[in-house]
């Protein structure tokens, strides 16, 4: 078992779980990280004042992997569209109901490129 491998074994243990298992998981790991900033020395407070202080770099990661996420779909939405409208005939090209919904899909991924 490797450095992190108590991770692997405690989202093994937390899988019988069910449905409650990733958020108890996440809530561990944020416990784990906390306790250890404090027996590092790490006052939470200042920990808290530098995560607010790195707002803006967070937001603008945060909305660059959205937008990015966003355009992604997009190109999937007009690729869908394209092989219904002008694909060959074959049996696995989508139909016009799949193009429909890629169009509805689309519309909304567009506002979320664009930022509008």
């Amino acid at each position: 078992m490797g450095m992190f491998g108590w991770i692997g074994g405690l989202w093994r243990f937390m899988l019988g779980l069910g449905a409650v298992a990733p958020w108890l998981f996440l809530s561990f790991l944020i416990f784990l990280i906390g306790l250890v900033l404090v027996l590092l020395g790490f006052d939470l407070n200042d920990v808290d004042r530098w995560i607010e202080a790195q707002g803006g770099l967070f937001d603008a990661i945060g909305t660059f992997l959205f937008r990015a996420g966003c355009g992604v779909v997009l190109l999937l939405c007009a690729l869908a569209i394209g092989l219904a409208l002008f694909g060959r005939r074959d049996a696995e090209r989508p139909g016009l109901g799949c193009a429909a919904l890629a169009l509805v899909v689309g519309y909304f991924a567009w506002f979320g490129v664009s930022g509008g």
